[in-house]
């Protein structure tokens, strides 16, 4: 977790180990961010720090029972274009149903 900002009397000890903290976590966001394909970039631009990151990509890709696969295989194999839709949309659906799966 992240230290608590030190007050301005603290030692100056606690603001170097601040520091350190700080900028070895947005290494970490950093490396994450740049690991990751565009499209889960936009995703994740918004969380705050690279454990929430973390969560969620262990939410989406960690280890899935098999009815979650199954689920997952039907919307996939379910998922049909609306006559009059956007062709970007459908396959922006499609594109998400497999990282999911």
């Amino acid at each position: 977790p992240m230290p608590a900002q030190p007050a301005e009397d603290a030692s100056t000890e606690d603001h170097v180990i601040y520091k350190k903290w700080v900028a070895d976590e947005k290494k970490v966001r950093s490396y994450l961010m740049a690991s990751m394909s565009n499209a889960l970039q936009v995703q994740h631009e918004s969380m705050r720090d690279s454990k929430e990151i973390l969560l969620y990509l262990r939410e989406l890709y960690g280890e899935t029972s098999r009815n979650a696969q199954f689920q997952l295989t039907a919307e996939l194999y379910g998922t049909k274009m609306v006559e009059g839709s956007s062709v970007n949309d459908h396959v922006f659906k499609m594109i998400n149903a497999i990282e999911r799966l």
